[in-house]
C-alpha cells in the first residue's frame, strides 16, 4: 500500500487528511483521504484508499478488477458532502462487488451540496490529470482503475440516458465547461 500512496502523492501533493468512520461514528471499510493538490491551482483532491484491497467483478466482462475513486474540487469549498457521498458511493459497489464502468450515471437523487443544481455522478477517467494517473500498474498485475466522480446535473443525467455516454463526452469536450465549479450551469 505504501506504493499506491506515494503513487497518490506523486499526482496529487501530500495527503491533509482522512475520514475511516462515516457521519454516524460507524467504521468504514476503505478510507478517503484530501490531498493537497488538484489537477490545476485552487483545486482539492479526495480519493479512497483500500477500496482496491477487493476484487470487483467487471460487469460487461466478468473478469476481476481493482479500484479507487477520485472527486476533484475547488479548495475553497471545503470538504461539504465529499466524504460522505464517497464513503456512499464506495460502499455500495463493495456491496454490489462490481466496479463503476466509464459513462456510469450514479443518481440523480437530489442535490449534492446546498445551492447547486447537481444531482448525480458521472464515472470517466480523470482526464484532469496526466495519464500516468489514471491507471497504477502494481507488480502482481493488479491493476488499481482510478475513476473519477464528476458531479451532474439531473438533465445531464437524463441527457446520458436518452443518449450514450459517449455523446455526453462529446459535448463535453466541445463546451470544455469547469467541472470542478459547483455552482456551473447545466450543459442542456
Amino acid at each position: 500500500m505504501s506504493n499506491f500512496i506515494e503513487f497518490l502523492e506523486d499526482h496529487l501533493g501530500e495527503i491533509q487528511y482522512g475520514w475511516n468512520h462515516d457521519e454516524k461514528g460507524g467504521k468504514i471499510p476503505f478510507q478517503i483521504v484530501k490531498f493537497a493538490g488538484g489537477p490545476f491551482p485552487g483545486t482539492s483532491t479526495y480519493t479512497t484508499l483500500g477500496l482496491s484491497h477487493e476484487p470487483l467483478i467487471c460487469p460487461l466482462e466478468g473478469k476481476e478488477m481493482y479500484q479507487e475513486l477520485v472527486f476533484v474540487a475547488p479548495t475553497e469549498f471545503g470538504d461539504q458532502n465529499i466524504p460522505g457521498i464517497m464513503i456512499q458511493v464506495g460502499r455500495e459497489m463493495l456491496r454490489k462487488r462490481e466496479v463503476l464502468l466509464r459513462g456510469e450515471v450514479i443518481g440523480p437523487a437530489g442535490k449534492l451540496f446546498t445551492e447547486t443544481d447537481l444531482e448525480a455522478l458521472y464515472v470517466t477517467v480523470p482526464v484532469y490529470f496526466e495519464e500516468s494517473f489514471h491507471i497504477y500498474h502494481r507488480d502482481n498485475n493488479r491493476s488499481i482503475i482510478m475513476s473519477w466522480l464528476i458531479p451532474i446535473t439531473k438533465k445531464e443525467a437524463l441527457f446520458i440516458d436518452d443518449n450514450d455516454w459517449e455523446d455526453f463526452e462529446d459535448l463535453l469536450e466541445a463546451k470544455d465547461p469547469d467541472l470542478t465549479d459547483f455552482e456551473r450551469n447545466s450543459m442542456v
